[in-house]
């Protein structure tokens, strides 16, 4: 009966020494050896036959009697069996040893140890504790992870890199390594994020020099968005709405002196450019003065038109004519221009013919 105190212990797989079922001593060299043997056993019973028969021959000789019928073969049998045993026996250790090698064991034997080996490591190096693989590859991680955040700040992938320094303060206890890797990151981020700001804002100082401050307040209101945490940019609006206060300032002081310099048509255009930047309460302290100019303008127009009929010059008479309705559309003359219009087109297009003609 097996000892219950003490079981045996079951046999791991992984072992690296296991217990094979394939130790026979006949091993395909001991074969040869055994067939050799038998051969040479053989070699000795054929020569001791033909000994023992050649005094047979003698002794009958001196009786006058012969051997009889069959009697050398059957001398000779031992021989010729162990003969063929020998061989036999020789020829299989020979392929015996070019199958399995001279143990018997073969090459795929080999292999199998190898793998057999291989597994076992594997299988040891799983059964290793998280803790223990730290320690073990700890170097390497380290090395690693150095790579990768010089990668991620190359690459400016900031908050990538981040989380990598965090991974090597918190783990491998590198606090101080990670903080230079942090002061690192957010220098390169401030510059990434300067140069970015820098570019959005002279955009945005271009559609202010062309005086397109509809889109330049939407550009302001997209940099702040793009950019909360920069301090700089939080005010940036305010800028725009200094530049169109500068603008609708310089624009109040130009139709003023040209109003005053009687520049009429300066005036007008100056005007219509004020207009789009006055509100009513400010654009009534322009009133009188708009009224003068517009005044002026309607009577220039006027005076233009009659030259322009009275000369005959049909072409410049529908060009001042237009400008009058498109201007003065309310007024009595843009009616009584209204009426002309039709005739002068017609006067003007046969003035071109003629002159094409001519």
């Amino acid at each position: 009966m097996p000892d219950e105190t003490n079981p045996p212990k079951p046999q791991n797989a992984a072992s690296p020494n296991p217990q094979r079922g394939d130790n026979s001593p006949w091993t395909p060299l001991t074969i040869i050896c055994f067939g050799l043997a038998v051969i040479l056993a053989s070699m000795a019973a054929a020569f001791l036959t033909v000994y023992m028969l050649d005094q047979a021959r003698e002794v009958l000789q001196e009786q006058e009697k012969a051997l009889k019928p069959g009697a050398e073969y059957l001398a000779a049998a031992p021989a010729t069996l162990l003969l063929l045993i020998g061989v036999a026996t020789l020829t299989i250790g020979t392929l015996r040893w070019a199958l399995y090698g001279h143990d018997g064991r073969g090459a795929g034997v080999a292999v199998l140890d190898t793998q057999h080996k291989q597994l076992g490591e594997i299988t040891n190096r799983l059964m290793i504790s998280e803790t223990a693989k730290k320690v073990a590859y700890r170097v390497e991680d380290i090395r690693l992870l150095r790579e990768t955040i010089e990668q991620d700040i190359a690459r400016k992938e900031f908050d990538a890199a981040l989380v990598l320094v965090k991974i090597l303060a918190d783990t491998y206890g590198r606090i101080e390594e990670s903080e230079a890797y942090r002061e690192r990151i957010e220098a390169a981020r401030h510059e990434q994020l300067e140069n970015r700001v820098g570019h959005e804002v002279a955009r945005l100082d271009e559609m202010l020099n062309r005086n397109d401050f509809p889109r330049a307040s939407r550009h302001a209101s997209r940099i702040k968005r793009l950019f909360p945490t920069i301090d700089s940019v939080q005010e940036i609006d305010q800028l725009v709405r200094d530049a169109k206060d500068q603008h609708k300032h310089d624009l109040e002081r130009q139709f003023l002196d040209a109003a005053r310099n009687e520049d009429v048509a300066g005036a007008m255009a100056l005007l219509k450019e004020l207009d789009r930047y006055l509100s009513p309460l400010e654009a009534k302290q322009f009133e009188e003065v708009a009224r003068g100019v517009i005044g002026k303008q309607r009577d220039n127009l006027g005076v233009q038109f009659k030259l322009a009929v009275h000369d005959k010059e049909w072409l410049s008479a529908v060009r001042v004519g237009e400008q009058i309705v498109r201007e003065f559309p309310n007024t009595r003359m843009a009616d009584e221009v209204r009426g002309m219009l039709d005739l002068l087109r017609e006067r003007a297009a046969g003035q071109q013919a003629a002159a094409a003609t001519a």
